[in-house]
């Protein structure tokens, strides 16, 4: 077979890097056939593959090399199968279970913000390159999967006015969210997306051991390229962060290596003043980087510079993923070590032992660094009025500023043994499968002392998000006697998706579904008592108790009350038999005690 030379516009993206060219030493030792170039590539990275065309250059790869092969994992919204590639030296091409004896499994997700597909055109590349056989050593020590489009339906929605604050690719990028408008990377936990659950359904099958997220940063301006976010605290494990300390800052150092700024992921500590520093607080289980190290699995964010042109985007992401799987490669063994020491601790922690639902940043407790930025003044927009930092590129300065990574604990529970969700809730059901989460379904009605959540004052956001009106209450804890009906779920916490299951579950968790809305009905009372019987009653409580007649008169020295019929009805319907106690009663009573196998019966992926 001939091959004809690099194309010119390859040429010119090396050369514009400063990069060797063609025939020096990023020659490859297998030349590249001419349909082995990307559709990026070939137009110098002013355009990005289309759904289509991507999977027809996948194709491609697929015929070139027996260690590749292309399968679909969901569908889509509006229906498009969802692809994800599979690259396995020993052509495993499907999950097995984990063992310390396996090859730790990689996943890239690239396009969940599908006009941030960096991560697709520089996966493209390395796929190639690995169908050639130009980079054995990454295949020698893991398997990979990646997904090149996540958010494929956004993806399709191409226009050149989206992302109006990125540098290209300027023929049109995809769209942020999904068809109904939903952010798949404000998903992961309430996993309402159908995209989602398809995630959650790979990710389930093949227990990935290193977790990728490919993204495009806007905001402030500065002389870095790759941003990257990993480790946060407090939801990353101590051992997969000992690894990963190990293993990410060699990967970065690969990138400076080849003429790209790296920085942390920039959040300033104060939008107004980044001398005060970045804040790489701690991100909650909706996002990526917060819910896999539930899972007790590495996760690193990969944020490009949108301000920098899209080429210089695409090698960059190309130089860090490579690096990464290399150095991941080396550290295959220790990897699956970390991980096994995260998984069998969650397995064997014990009931009543310490759980953060949910922390801030640290801001106590900074570390130093040299941040590659740029010289910025403050102005005032004259459109919005207000003020914004104006940055001069033409003025580069590298300045020592402090960096927040560790994060301090706002909301700690006790671990229980176990969960019980009545009978009735099957949105509960659905998403304890979908997270592949075990449980049980009772056989029989059930006597049991659980602890549970009566909530009030419930307050609820002014504005839909994600397609959820939000809600927080002040939650009360109880101890009670409750019937636990027959078909109830028993969710036991034996297992290393504990803490999953803990944040989906716990009302004061953010993003539990009591948070997000999924049991918002509770606060709705349904029956009511009419005067004519409540009156008499009424009168009979207050001459029988002088105690209530006391709180009834103080209560009525309140104006606000004393004019609420409502809340003077309430006040002795609630008191009275006929109330449903069941109003703001959080359908999730906690357990102290494991229950015995002959209560349950098997109902869930457990």
């Amino acid at each position: 077979m001939l091959f004809r030379p690099l194309p010119l516009a390859v040429l010119g993206f090396a050369a514009s890097l400063g990069l060797p060219a063609a025939g020096e030493a990023l020659r490859p030792m297998v030349p590249i056939p001419p349909d082995h170039y990307t559709k990026a590539e070939l137009a110098g990275f002013r355009s990005t593959p289309s759904y289509d065309e991507t999977l027809a250059f996948l194709r491609r790869l697929e015929k070139t090399s027996p260690s590749l092969q292309i399968d679909f994992f969901g569908r889509s919204g509006e229906g498009r199968p969802m692809p994800v590639v599979v690259v396995s030296k020993e052509k495993s091409f499907r999950p097995s279970a984990p063992s310390p004896a396996r090859k730790p499994v990689v996943l890239i997700l690239n396009g969940i913000h599908a006009g941030e597909i960096d991560g697709k055109d520089a996966c493209l590349m390395i796929l190639r390159d690995l169908a050639l056989g130009n980079r054995p050593e990454i295949l020698d020590g893991v398997t990979l999967l990646v997904v090149p489009i996540y958010n494929v339906d956004g993806h399709e929605r191409v226009s050149k006015f989206n992302r109006p604050n990125q540098d290209g690719p300027v023929d049109g990028m995809g769209f942020r969210t999904t068809t109904k408008g939903l952010d798949l990377n404000r998903d992961f936990l309430k996993a309402d997306a159908p995209e989602t659950r398809s995630l959650l359904s790979l990710v389930n099958a093949w227990q990935p051991d290193l977790f990728v997220d490919g993204h495009v940063t806007d905001g402030s301006d500065f002389q870095a390229t790759l941003t990257t976010a990993w480790g946060g605290e407090v939801a990353t494990p101590a051992p997969i962060l000992a690894w990963m300390k190990r293993v990410v800052p060699a990967a970065l150092a690969a990138v400076e290596e080849g003429g790209i700024r790296t920085a942390p992921y920039v959040e300033w500590a104060d939008p107004k003043d980044p001398s005060k520093g970045i804040d790489l607080g701690p991100a909650a289980p909706r996002y990526s980087s917060g819910y896999f190290p539930l899972r007790q699995v590495p996760s690193i964010l990969v944020e490009t510079h949108s301000i920098k042109p899209s080429h210089q985007r695409v090698r960059a992401n190309e130089l860090f993923l490579s690096a990464l799987l290399r150095e991941t490669a080396r550290a295959a063994g220790s990897l699956v070590e970390a991980r096994e020491k995260s998984r069998a601790a969650e397995r064997t922690a014990a009931p009543g032992s310490p759980v953060v639902l949910d922390s801030e940043t640290d801001l106590a407790r900074p570390e130093i660094v040299d941040f590659p930025g740029f010289e910025w003044r403050k102005e005032v927009s004259p459109v919005s009025g207000r003020e914004v930092l104006r940055y001069d590129p033409s003025k580069p300065v590298t300045t020592r500023v402090p960096v927040f990574p560790h994060a301090r604990p706002t909301v700690t529970v006790r671990r229980p043994a176990a969960y019980v969700v009545p009978a009735g809730w099957p949105a509960v059901e659905e998403r304890l499968a979908a997270h592949g989460i075990p449980f049980r379904r009772l056989e029989k009605p059930l006597v049991a002392e659980v602890e549970t959540f009566r909530v009030r004052d419930p307050e609820f956001a002014a504005a839909p998000w994600q397609g959820r009106i939000r809600v927080r209450a002040t939650i009360a804890v109880r101890k009670e006697t409750r019937t636990l009906p027959a078909g109830s779920l028993y969710v036991p916490l034996d297992h290393e998706l504990a803490e999953v299951a803990m944040h989906l579950l716990e009302p004061s968790a953010p993003d539990s579904l009591f948070q997000w809305g999924e049991f918002s009905t509770i606060f709705e009372q349904k029956e009511y008592i009419e005067e004519r019987v409540l009156d008499p009653i009424a009168e009979e409580m207050l001459a029988r108790d002088p105690k209530l007649k006391a709180a009834w008169e103080e209560k009525l020295k309140d104006p606000a009350f004393a004019s609420s019929p409502s809340k003077r009805v309430r006040f002795f319907h609630e008191r009275t038999p006929y109330w449903d106690e069941t109003l703001g009663l959080v359908p999730v009573y906690r357990l102290a005690a494991p229950l015995g196998g002959s209560s349950a019966s098997a109902g869930g992926p457990g």
